[in-house]
């Protein structure tokens, strides 16, 4: 639907949204500054991209290379939406407010719509920042990277990733409030495809500010948006991210090797506090790397001073600080009720009927009320048999719902009740195992996780042998987190000996051997030489 507004014709959106000019490109469709009609206000309404392809097209194309744009399609499709989801659920100041969402008749395209921001993107001030002789002053810095901290803490406590964190994905109100912006990549964090460590040609990031298990294409935890955050610090410092493409070697094979630069080293004048906080969100290794919280109270210190920018006064992030502005204590944690017995303990047939009813939310995407059906189930207590399978439902919740932390902890509870039912190499109490591995992988405990899978592939070929595919996939995956540890020699020496099993059973061309292969394509070009 078209409206002709002061002589210019104007595209409406679901009858409400009447879109006005272009303001950027998200990571999966175009924004536009538009107004709602129903409410006579501003907002910023991000549509869905589509790929243009017509009939004549199309008619000229492969069958395979059809099916891949189709597959491609809908998998932005399934991205845009739970960005939508995503960014709805989170109420933090340093998110832009979601307003409404939709599918709209006229077109079919989908809509999201939200605050429009007043400002300037990070990135465009750092470009537009003299480092010469003007840079960016530290207490700028510090207030920016410490709101960017404060979002964090509350994102990664939900058990959100962003895994883009960049100049460009930030951005500066006036009032000096930052806001994250495009959660579209963190949008795909569900059970079904992040927990697994082996996808193939799906890295998610951009090259400049990715963590060094990104590169992998390893599943990643809050750990890698402080090594963003790192990147993006070490920029607005100096005016260069730490690592850029060289004669000898391309970013990201810097991020995996060398050393990250200190700051002071470019910029002496920098506090060595900071640059030492900087070295150490930059760390290769993910656990070694500090959490959000911890980030936000280092920088704190150092945003309680206004500074001068030329034309930018409006813009200084120091101001939430010093004026101040109330805002969400970091420290606050989420508190889930505990599961108490009652004195109506639910019987079998109960179960079996809450279990069904969270089978039918989750199939449509309504993790919360599936995870509120099950914990009202729990809490009322009854036999240990019953309670654990409930438990295990409602951990497999959790992890669709992309709450590793919470479904670890309910894995951990369900995999403890079933072995001392059933014993410690029960399948139940393997699978526990097995899904707690993938938990601490997706959380960034790359360690942690190669321990459980170690300990469950043991049991597990005991039980079904070498060939089993879960026995293959968990070889794979114990390879993969050997490289994110840095152990080179031993991740290819599994991966050789998983690519001869798997050419014996499914063929040397077969897809399972060409995913091997990429994979020691990867290992010898990011780690060192044997």
């Amino acid at each position: 639907m078209t409206d002709n507004v002061d002589g210019f014709a104007s595209k409406i959106i679901a009858g409400r949204y009447r879109l006005d000019h272009p303001i950027g490109q998200g990571g999966m469709g175009e924004v536009w500054a538009g107004y709602d009609l129903r409410l006579d206000r501003r907002v910023a309404v991000k549509l869905l991209k589509q790929p243009a392809i017509g009939a004549a097209v199309f008619g000229a194309i492969s069958d395979s290379i059809r099916v891949d744009l189709e597959a491609a399609a809908e998998t932005a499709r399934l991205r845009f939406l739970r960005e939508v989801r995503t960014t709805a659920g989170l109420t933090s100041p340093g998110i832009p407010a979601v307003h409404d969402a939709g599918e709209d008749e006229a077109t079919g395209g989908l809509y999201l719509v939200m605050q429009l921001l007043q400002g300037a993107e990070v990135g465009i001030i750092i470009d537009e920042t003299d480092y010469v002789h003007d840079p960016l002053p530290v207490s700028w810095v510090a207030a920016i990277g410490a709101q960017i901290a404060a979002v964090l803490v509350e994102v990664h406590r939900l058990s959100v990733v962003h895994r883009d964190i960049k100049p460009r994905n930030l951005f500066i109100t006036t009032g000096g409030i930052v806001k994250v912006l495009d959660f579209g990549v963190a949008a795909l964090r569900d059970g079904g495809e992040t927990t697994r460590l082996t996808r193939i040609g799906q890295t998610v990031g951009t090259p400049p500010y990715m963590a060094p298990e990104q590169v992998f294409n390893s599943a990643v935890g809050p750990a890698a948006d402080i090594y963003g955050l790192g990147c993006v610090l070490h920029q607005m410092l100096t005016g260069a991210p730490p690592f850029r493409d060289s004669p000898s070697m391309s970013v990201t094979e810097h991020h995996v090797r060398t050393p990250p630069p200190p700051v002071r080293t470019v910029r002496p004048q920098v506090p060595e506090p900071i640059e030492a906080l900087v070295l150490s969100m930059l760390a290769k290794q993910a656990e070694q790397r500090p959490d959000a919280e911890y980030v936000y109270v280092a920088l704190l210190p150092y945003t309680m001073t206004l500074s001068q920018l030329a034309g930018r006064d409006e813009l200084d992030p120091c101001l939430p600080f010093v004026r101040p502005m109330a805002a969400a204590s970091s420290a606050t944690k989420t508190i889930r009720t505990a599961h108490t017995a009652s004195d109506n303990p639910i019987s079998e047939t109960e179960a079996d009927a809450a279990r069904e009813l969270a089978a039918t939310l989750i199939e449509a995407d309504q993790f919360t009320q599936a995870i509120d059906a099950l914990s009202a189930a729990l809490a009322r207590g009854g036999p240990e048999r019953v309670l654990a399978d409930l438990r295990l439902t409602l951990a497999s919740a959790f992890l669709l719902a992309g709450d590793h932390r919470q479904a670890l902890i309910e894995f951990e509870s369900a995999g403890r009740s079933l072995a001392r039912q059933y014993g410690p190499e029960d399948e139940d109490v393997l699978h526990c195992q097995y899904q707690m591995a993938l938990c601490h992988a997706a959380l960034g405990e790359p360690t942690a996780a190669l321990e459980l899978l170690q300990t469950f592939l043991a049991a597990w070929r005991r039980r079904e042998g070498d060939d089993n595919h879960r026995s293959l996939e968990a070889r794979q995956q114990i390879a993969l987190l050997l490289a994110v540890v840095g152990n080179f020699q031993e991740a290819r020496s599994e991966l050789t000996a998983l690519r001869n099993d798997f050419a014996r059973l499914f063929g040397a061309q077969s897809g399972e051997v060409a995913g091997i292969d990429q994979q020691l394509a990867r290992i010898e070009r990011y780690g060192p030489q044997a």
